[in-house]
């Protein structure tokens, strides 16, 4: 039944998010009992190197190391288009060892959200080590201009040659679906989260003038309500090999 219900609504992602690209995501956050991190992370380990290795069903996971979900891990898959959710098949032997591994080491789930990517507002996204996510819940009606704008300064690093590496993604089921746009920021360690020699301002400026930064600033401070970061660190043994 819930097998079910879950093709149903991946058909109608379908239809009613149709795609050119493959965009399409799935995340869920888990909190591990108390003492079962190394078991979980070496359970998670062998079932990703039995099912989702080359050319299967690729996933990603990382454990988060700070914020408000410190300590739980996360866990998903990405690079989709909506029909390879109603497409998928698996195995009763697979989702058994998914489930034993649950229920063994598990203790709350957040469930899955479905998320998509935004390539015109990503900039040379590349995976890394670990990454910084700051989550925004944007104000009623604002995830539209948010996603405008970040695409706009996407441009504005790829004029003045950043460096940076990130993406940019929002939420379209679980979670806050109605608001939720996340910013991803690849880094190689910790000494990354340290601001660049040349802020986005000063880019901004460079290419749009200082009026325009101003009040695009005042803008964008009156886009969401609030703002959460959380720092990952990926887990090689829980991400399909490259």
């Amino acid at each position: 039944m819930l097998k079910k219900i879950f093709c149903s609504f991946a058909l109608l992602a379908f239809v009613l998010f149709a795609q050119d690209d493959p965009t399409v995501g799935n995340l869920t956050y888990m909190k591990i009992a108390a003492g079962k991190t190394a078991s979980f992370e070496k359970a998670v380990g062998a079932h990703v190197k039995k099912y989702h290795g080359k050319d299967q069903w690729a996933t990603w996971g990382g454990k988060v190391v700070n914020g408000k979900r410190g300590g739980q891990y996360i866990v998903g898959s990405s690079g989709h288009f909506w029909k390879d959710y109603a497409d998928r098949k698996s195995s009763k032997v697979h989702d058994d060892q998914w489930a034993a591994i649950i229920r063994n080491h598990v203790v709350e789930t957040s469930g899955s959200s479905f998320y998509i990517k935004d390539l015109e507002a990503s900039y040379n996204d590349k995976s890394s080590p670990m990454w910084k996510t700051q989550i925004f819940y944007t104000k009623p009606g604002k995830r539209g201009e948010m996603l405008s704008m970040l695409r706009k300064s996407a441009k504005v690093r790829e004029k003045t040659n950043s460096d940076e590496s990130r993406g940019v993604y929002y939420n379209v089921s679980g979670a806050d679906q109605d608001g939720l746009v996340y910013i991803v920021s690849r880094m190689d360690d910790l000494t990354d989260m340290a601001d660049p020699p040349m802020g986005l301002g000063e880019r901004w400026v460079k290419v749009h003038g200082q009026k325009d930064w101003e009040e695009s600033l005042e803008t964008w401070w009156n886009l969401f309500d609030k703002t959460e970061t959380e720092v990952v660190l990926r887990i090689p043994s829980m991400n399909t090999p490259q």
